[in-house]
């Protein structure tokens, strides 16, 4: 049975998770995922969900580091390595449309 999960201290249901998930920053580069769960206080929650990453969104991890470098709508955002762990993803299955209509492969 798919698990399902909240967003600590909002109460709002997550979208089941049907894979495993990884933490972002653990997703290879140019590979596209669904964000499933944000393990973050009220302040980085906030500015996670003012750059677009929040759950139910599907991103793409173009470069790792620090900052890490993802693209959310087909804009690329810099993300402190400290937030993006905060950041569980379940990688999508197979070829992906990624938010800039581009293509990415697990």
């Amino acid at each position: 049975m798919p698990e399902s999960s909240a967003i600590p201290g909002r109460g709002e249901a997550a979208p089941p998770v049907t894979g495993s998930l990884v933490r972002l920053p653990e997703l290879e580069p140019k590979v596209c995922a669904v964000i499933r769960r944000v393990e973050a206080e009220d302040d980085s929650m906030d500015r996670l969900k003012a750059l677009g990453i929040c759950i139910g969104r599907q991103v793409e991890l173009v470069k790792r580091g620090d900052p890490l470098i993802v693209r959310v709508f087909g804009s690329r955002l810099g993300i402190s390595a400290r937030l993006a762990d905060r950041v569980l993803v379940e990688p999508c299955a197979g070829r992906c449309e990624c938010p800039d209509g581009s293509k990415a492969t697990t």
